[in-house]
C-alpha cells in the first residue's frame, strides 16, 4: 500500500504546523496545494519538508485567488497518481486524526473495499480543543477519510463541499461513534467559525447568483444556529469532553496551533464585498 494524503491549504498558518505533521504520522507522503496563501503556510510546509524529507512532502502553489474546490482536489489526486499512490487519504488542513487511531488506521485503510470509502466518526470541536458536539446536526458525524484509488474516481464540476471522489460510493464504517476518528478544528474558535461561514456566504453569492439569499443563508447559519429543527438549536446542543488519548500523541505539537489567530476570511470577504458592492449581498448576514 502506498497511502498518500491530499491536503488543500489556504492561509492555514494557525493550525498547519500541527495538522500536516500529524498527517505524516500515518500517510506515506502528503500532497499539498497552497492556494493563494499570503500567510506563513508555505514557510511551514518547507520547514516540515526539511524535517521529513522532500520525498514525503510534495507541494505546489496556485496563486489564483478564486476558489475552485473540485479542480484543486482533482489536481492533488492526479499528482498522487503520478507518484504511484494506491490508496488516497482526504485530509483538510483543519482536521486531525484522533491519536488513538495512529496505530490501527493503516489497517483500516487497507481493509476498505474497492469502490467503498472509509468513513470515520467525525468530531466537530467547539469552545476550544477540549470538547466536541454530541448532538444536533454537528453531532454523530461521519468524515470520508480514505479510499482505494481507481481510474473511475475523481472530482469535477463547479461546486463546494463535495468530499467524496465519486457518486454513490459505499460507506465503510468499521468503527462506532466515540471510538475515535477525525477531529475537525472548525469550531475551536467562534470568531474563526463565523468568519469562515461569512466568506462562504459571500463566495456563493458571487459564484452562483441564481441561488436565493434564503438558500445560502440557511446553509451557512447552521454552524451558529443549528437547523431550526426540533432539538437542534444552540440551547439544545450538548457537548462531550475530548478523551485525553485523542490528543496525547500530539502534545509536543500543540505549540503550532493557535485557534484565536486572526481569521484571514474576514479580510477576503471585505475585499470581495468592496469589489462587488453591498447590494450584491443584500439579505445575507455579512
Amino acid at each position: 500500500m502506498k497511502l498518500v494524503g491530499l491536503m488543500p491549504v489556504r492561509n492555514e498558518e494557525w493550525c498547519l504546523g500541527l495538522t500536516l505533521r500529524a498527517a505524516l504520522m500515518w500517510c506515506d507522503w502528503v500532497q499539498v496545494l497552497l492556494h493563494a496563501c499570503t500567510d506563513r503556510s508555505r514557510a511551514i510546509v518547507c520547514e516540515i519538508a526539511g524535517e521529513v524529507g522532500r520525498g514525503r512532502l510534495v507541494w505546489w502553489d496556485d496563486r489564483n485567488a478564486e476558489w475552485h474546490e473540485m479542480t484543486h482536489r482533482q489536481l492533488l489526486l492526479s499528482a498522487a497518481r503520478s507518484d504511484g499512490a494506491t490508496h488516497i487519504a482526504i485530509i483538510d488542513a483543519d482536521e486531525i486524526l484522533t491519536g488513538n487511531l495512529l496505530a490501527p488506521v493503516r489497517r483500516l485503510v487497507e481493509s476498505t473495499p474497492r469502490g467503498a470509502i472509509l468513513q470515520l466518526p467525525g468530531y466537530n470541536l467547539r469552545h476550544g480543543i477540549g470538547e466536541y458536539h454530541l448532538n444536533g446536526i454537528w453531532g454523530n458525524r461521519w468524515f470520508s477519510t480514505a479510499f482505494v484509488d481507481m481510474p473511475s474516481l475523481g472530482w469535477s464540476g463547479d461546486k463546494f463541499h463535495a468530499r467524496e471522489p465519486g457518486l454513490n460510493m459505499t460507506p465503510y464504517r468499521p468503527l462506532g461513534q466515540c471510538a475515535g476518528g477525525v477531529m475537525h478544528l472548525w469550531g475551536a474558535s467562534e470568531a474563526r467559525l463565523i468568519a469562515k461561514h461569512r466568506l462562504y456566504r459571500v463566495t456563493e453569492r458571487i459564484r452562483w447568483p441564481h441561488k436565493s439569499v434564503a438558500e445560502i443563508e440557511q446553509m451557512y447559519s447552521w454552524a451558529t444556529d443549528g437547523t431550526g429543527g426540533r432539538g437542534d438549536s444552540p440551547k439544545d446542543w450538548t457537548f462531550a469532553e475530548v478523551p485525553y488519548e485523542w490528543w496525547q500523541p500530539y502534545h509536543g505539537l500543540l505549540k503550532h496551533l493557535d485557534p484565536e489567530a486572526e481569521p484571514w476570511q474576514d479580510a477576503e470577504a471585505d475585499r470581495l464585498i468592496a469589489e462587488h458592492g453591498l447590494d450584491c449581498f443584500k439579505g445575507l448576514r455579512i
